[in-house]
């Protein structure tokens, strides 16, 4: 029996699936395509498994959300993707409706954009049947959490350049919090540019620490996310443990939410390792 999905996005919410898709192609080259019962679930990871990143997609995210059959996994290109997507600009300004249609019977995931004055715009997208994907991880399980908006997070991070590929961030129950970017132990402190800032409690929306802590991991993919969480309105929240264990920053509304899973780097960990490695 096949199985798959048809559903119609209307709204500003053309432009949060556009966002999302944005901020999932940060992570991998392949987007994980799920229709659930209780919605639609894009994922993503990175080549070394250090990144992970889920967005699922209520029913009531959609004007129209309905599954067929049993249980569908694919998998697709994510530049096939983002050449639906690829101007948000465009998805606000012109777009007044997307329409998406997996079925299993057929060979292709048919993605349609309605746009004013009666275009429509058709991308029939190959793709791949595959297992679920699915990483292990529990927010709640993690004894330090952190809540911000996310302006503030994304004010904090512009201080660094582009091209800084890992971060790291220290919270002390004092309540400070300080994001600086990282150095290799082996570079000559003198000719490295340091920069840091600090955020204190009262910025914060929750601040629970059991104790000091400092975890480094990946800017980029942090990026993406905030990218998304600024544009939404939503604050973002930080759950964390100790360095060396998985950083989860999760986005929550009513109608979606976000999880991105990023590795840190532990005490152990060579200071030349690169992130290909942790």
């Amino acid at each position: 029996m096949s199985a798959g999905v048809k559903c119609m996005v209307t709204g500003a919410n053309i432009k949060a699936l556009g966002r999302a898709i944005h901020s999932l192609s940060r992570i991998g080259e392949e987007l994980y395509f799920e229709p659930l019962d209780e919605g639609l679930c894009l994922r993503s990871v990175n080549s070394s498994r250090s990144a992970y990143a889920c967005f699922t997609l209520s029913p009531l995210f959609f004007y129209a959300y309905e599954t067929t059959g049993g249980t569908c996994h694919c998998k697709i290109y994510m530049k096939s993707v983002m050449s639906v997507f690829r101007s948000l600009p465009s998805l606000e300004k012109t777009v007044e409706g997307c329409s998406i249609k997996l079925n299993t019977a057929s060979s292709c995931l048919v993605i349609q954009l309605f746009c004013k004055y009666g275009v429509t715009k058709t991308h029939n997208l190959s793709y791949q049947e595959c297992e679920s994907l699915q990483a292990v991880y529990n927010p709640d399980s993690c004894p330090n959490v952190l809540q911000a908006q996310a302006r503030l997070l994304s004010d904090a991070v512009v201080h660094f350049p582009l091209t800084l590929a890992e971060v790291t961030l220290r919270a002390s129950p004092c309540g400070k919090v300080t994001l600086r970017n990282y150095v290799e132990e082996e570079l000559d402190a003198s000719k490295a540019m340091l920069t840091e800032l600090t955020l204190s409690r009262e910025e914060f929306l929750a601040y629970q620490l059991q104790d000091q802590r400092e975890i480094t991991f990946c800017l980029r993919e942090f990026r993406g996310l905030l990218a998304f969480a600024e544009s939404s309105s939503l604050p973002i929240s930080v759950h964390f443990d100790r360095a060396g264990c998985p950083v989860v920053f999760c986005v929550d509304d009513t109608v979606l939410e976000a999880h991105f899973v990023l590795a840190t780097l532990s005490d152990a960990d060579d200071a030349s390792q690169s992130q290909n490695n942790r």
